[in-house]
């Protein structure tokens, strides 16, 4: 079942070489990515939580598994930066690269494999992992390089703002209120998202450096293992273990399998972190997760 994911992947490996023969040119990627985070994916997340049956019992406990999986991972990462090479700065990196999700390749795995009610899970989800791992990595980040220690009133704001959430909350109050979405909104909103999977997928693709690899080879090692294999597998114990329903359960190590996210990149520039270990953990992650993602989901729930 898990080879329905090869297509996704298949779309991320045309971004790559759409960026590589620069089609349609270098400066369309940073105008896609924009419109991808800010428009479509929020107008997705919006139409899947608005009309979502979200009075599941199984919602709270694969909630609970993904932020325990995510904090015993965290502090894993914390215990062993005194066995491990490399600056303060690169080990920024290992923590962001174990726990950060690539939420694109996420949200098109989950509608491809666990259909409607899997991306709502989802989408569900979405709107607690990504402020929890924003703000274990902030915490990183004011551990090991304090002079780059971030204002907490601006990393607050940039949370609360942050498109993702912004679009699950609004998702999230329209189901809540009995609003829906009214007056064709549903059809715009399913348009638009429908455009979200392929145009974020190429870009996750295009922003791939294949030139950083090589460097860094036991950092690279640590993060992968931690993020492509121990934490999924952790998730499905945990799931397993307190008996979570068998879709909540595939929704969370789906979830986990994922790839470190591109949005790393962006907060190891802003806070002092290493961009070139950061841009390669992205990097091989995403190439590697083309291999573990469907292993993984095999060998658990599917």
């Amino acid at each position: 079942m898990s080879i329905a994911l090869l297509p996704v992947f298949g779309v991320v490996v045309i971004g790559l070489g759409l960026r590589r023969i620069k089609f349609p040119g270098d400066a369309f990627w940073p105008y896609s990515d924009r419109l991808t985070y800010f428009v479509l994916f929020p107008a997705l997340l919006i139409n899947k939580l608005a009309t979502a049956n979200l009075n599941r019992p199984e919602l709270l406990p694969m909630l609970g598994v993904l932020c325990l999986s995510i904090v015993v991972i965290s502090v894993v990462v914390w215990l062993v930066r005194p066995l491990m090479p490399g600056s303060n700065a690169s080990y920024t990196s290992v923590l962001q690269g174990s726990i950060r999700p690539n939420t694109y390749i996420g949200l098109a795995g989950a509608s491809t494999l666990l259909g409607t009610d899997g991306l709502a899970l989802l989408a569900v989800a979405l709107a607690i992992v990504i402020p929890l791992v924003n703000v274990i990595s902030v915490l990183g980040f004011a551990r090991w390089v304090p002079r780059n220690s971030p204002n907490i009133a601006r990393v607050v704001r940039s949370i609360l703002t942050n498109p993702l959430i912004v679009a699950c909350v609004v998702g999230l109050l329209l189901n809540f209120s009995g609003i829906g979405l009214p007056l064709g909104l549903s059809s715009i909103t399913t348009i638009m998202g429908q455009a979200a999977l392929p145009m974020g997928l190429l870009s996750v693709g295009a922003g791939l450096q294949v030139r950083t690899l090589g460097q860094h080879w036991q950092l690279l090692t640590v993060s992968s293992l931690l993020k492509l294999v121990v934490l999924p597998l952790l998730a499905f114990g945990l799931g397993t273990f307190f008996s979570v329903d068998r879709l909540a359960l595939s929704v969370a190590v789906l979830y986990t399998c994922l790839p470190c996210s591109v949005s790393s990149y962006t907060l190891a520039a802003e806070l002092g972190g290493d961009k070139t270990l950061i841009a390669a953990i992205i990097t091989i992650q995403t190439l590697l997760a083309m291999l573990s993602i469907p292993l993984l989901l095999e060998a658990t729930v599917l």
